[in-house]
């Protein structure tokens, strides 16, 4: 996605006639994911974990009390706008789509690991035009809307470069499902983040992509490489980047997104030939 793309001209130029005012969408979007977060933060500390184990997934019982949850929260505002959610899949038909991802980081919460998000984007047509992803363990909330900036609970985010070399920086690895469920692209990943540690100080993966992007846009972390992503996350977490100031490339399999341009290409050489533009 080119800096253009990720910017566009302005949010109320993109919304078209029937969109509500993006304001107002962030607005929705911040109070469904902190509703949500306020609600997997209770049984994360009740111990409310139960769920489904698969081999390469877990299926939490929150994940889908969440969802309605968020569901409910956008309905009272946005009764026509269309619902797409990780757990019912349902897109539906309106003006506005939401996109939905009510527990980033199940696996995580299955084991009460401490590391979770819930997210919610907003788009009409081919635009992202808000989004929201809410840490609710530590009760970050972070909001971006296209072409207005990113804020993080409320104050103006920027992912500033640290001044350090890549071998002495920290960069954020994530596989998505479509890679880790197929063995030859699970070996693929397996290639590009040994050549990420022979680049980087410290490769992280902390299974809640979410979290990775609000490193990135807050300048934590140096970039974030995404393999075969999964898109409930990848809508709000590019949006996010890209408000903060973040550079991107992107292909069909990979997004890479950094803090500066100089450690976006070294970032690129570490994936195959020609996956990103």
């Amino acid at each position: 996605m080119s800096d253009e793309d990720a910017r566009g001209t302005g949010p109320r130029d993109r919304a078209g006639d029937d969109a509500p005012e993006p304001d107002a969408l962030a607005a929705t979007a911040e109070a469904a994911v902190r509703t949500a977060g306020k609600y997997l933060a209770e049984r994360f500390r009740d111990g409310g974990t139960v769920g489904d184990y698969g081999t390469d997934d877990v299926k939490a019982e929150a994940d889908e009390a969440a969802e309605r949850l968020i569901f409910d929260r956008i309905r009272a505002d946005f009764p026509d706008h269309a619902l797409r959610g990780e757990e019912s899949g349902r897109p539906g038909d309106g003006p506005v789509e939401w996109i939905v991802d009510p527990l980033d980081g199940t696996n995580n919460y299955a084991v009460d690991y401490p590391s979770i998000a819930t997210a919610a984007a907003a788009r009409v047509g081919d635009d992202t035009l808000v989004a929201a992803i809410h840490e609710p363990l530590v009760d970050d909330c972070y909001v971006a809307v296209r072409g207005d900036g990113a804020r993080l609970n409320g104050d103006p985010l920027t992912a500033a470069p640290r001044d350090r070399p890549l071998d002495r920086s920290t960069v954020s690895l994530i596989v998505g499902l479509p890679a880790v469920r197929d063995a030859d692209r699970r070996a693929e990943a397996d290639r590009i983040r040994a050549a990420l540690r022979d680049r980087c100080k410290r490769v992280l993966e902390t299974w809640s992509p979410c979290v990775d992007w609000g490193l990135l846009a807050r300048g934590s972390v140096a970039g974030v490489v995404c393999a075969y992503p999964d898109p409930f996350e990848q809508e709000a977490g590019e949006l996010l980047a890209a408000e903060a100031g973040a550079v991107s490339a992107a292909g069909g399999r990979y997004y890479v997104g950094a803090a500066d341009e100089a450690t976006l290409a070294a970032l690129v050489k570490t994936l195959p030939d020609g996956t990103v533009g």
